[in-house]
């Protein structure tokens, strides 16, 4: 583990200041490990970087430490977010959004490690969204042709229409070929509402966080965020919210539709899944959704049911 420029301290989850973040269960170690937006945009001297804490109980944890630090002249140079840790042919992929210099879009590049925590060094020829997209949130699916996959944003602030769309992986995950299959239209949701950027003055429809899973009855879920309409379901009061999207044919290629219900709408999102040591599913998520003020990572278990998940507390 790799100290960085701030204290390495024991603290609690609900301490930690975090947006995205993403759990890596490893069983080897009988560790979690706790990845996700901290230092983005680096600070004075120091350059971004990703960082990362460690648990043996989901409770108590140990960081952050450095997962990544870029070497000189690294195409991605600032916002560094939304990590996601894959173990692939037993070395470990971090999928992460980056933003290039002047003239250059944001997009999903991935990284490579021998162990969870890292360090991670570049692995991808730059990103493997397309270079003239503006894109985010990046994650990693295989299909069960082996066909390698990254889902990821094509963002709301080039498009107004915020979409979700995949592309294919190389086999050595390098680099991306073919042409993207759109899984979804922001714009079409019935309980989505604008979401707007006084920084840039732009309003658009808005997606995040893409993450997919395999329900029992062999469909493909795919989790994602974005802000709701007040009073859209019983549990709704207009924050930012996690969606599911699903393929009854179980391919990436669809066709998808939509659940009218939402899974989480509480003013919680950017989630993935993950599984305890002892195998119980769980979601993280980022709560409550206050971009740089009191964002904590949020671990809830969830159901499996035949045709995908619903949180614990909930009814069937």
């Amino acid at each position: 583990m790799i100290k960085g420029f701030r204290t390495i301290n024991k603290t609690k989850t609900n301490t930690i200041h975090v947006r995205d973040p993403f759990v890596f269960t490893s069983r080897k170690d009988g560790k979690y490990y706790l990845f996700g937006t901290t230092f983005a945009d680096g600070c004075g001297n120091e350059d971004p970087i990703f960082e990362v804490y460690e648990s043996e109980n989901l409770e108590d944890w140990e960081g952050p430490y450095v997962a990544f630090q870029p070497p000189k002249g690294f195409w991605g140079v600032r916002h560094y977010w939304a990590p996601e840790v894959f173990e692939i042919e037993g070395r470990f992929y971090m999928f992460a959004s980056f933003k290039g210099g002047i003239g250059e879009h944001r997009g999903t590049g991935i990284l490579v490690a021998d162990h969870p925590a890292g360090p991670y060094y570049p692995h991808s020829e730059g990103p493997v969204t397309p270079d003239y997209w503006e894109c985010l949130d990046g994650t990693y699916y295989q299909d069960e042709d082996g066909q390698r996959w990254i889902v990821f944003c094509h963002e709301w602030t080039e498009i107004y229409e915020g979409k979700i769309k995949a592309l294919r992986l190389s086999s050595d995950l390098k680099s991306s070929f073919g042409e993207p299959v759109e899984i979804l239209n922001a714009a079409k949701m019935p309980w989505i509402r604008h979401f707007g950027d006084p920084r840039i003055e732009k309003t658009g429809f808005l997606t995040d966080a893409p993450f997919m899973y395999k329900a029992k009855n062999g469909e493909l879920i795919m989790l994602w965020s974005s802000y709701s309409v007040p009073n859209y379901g019983d549990d709704g009061f207009g924050g930012y919210t996690v969606a599911v999207a699903r393929s009854k044919s179980g391919k990436v290629a669809g066709p998808w539709e939509h659940d009218e219900e939402l899974l989480l709408d509480r003013n919680a999102g950017h989630s993935s899944l993950f599984r305890d040591l002892a195998g119980q599913l769980y979601i993280s998520t980022h709560y409550p959704d206050t971009p740089h003020g009191r964002e904590r990572p949020l671990f809830i278990k969830v159901k499996e049911v035949e045709n995908g998940i619903m949180l614990a507390d909930k009814k069937q």
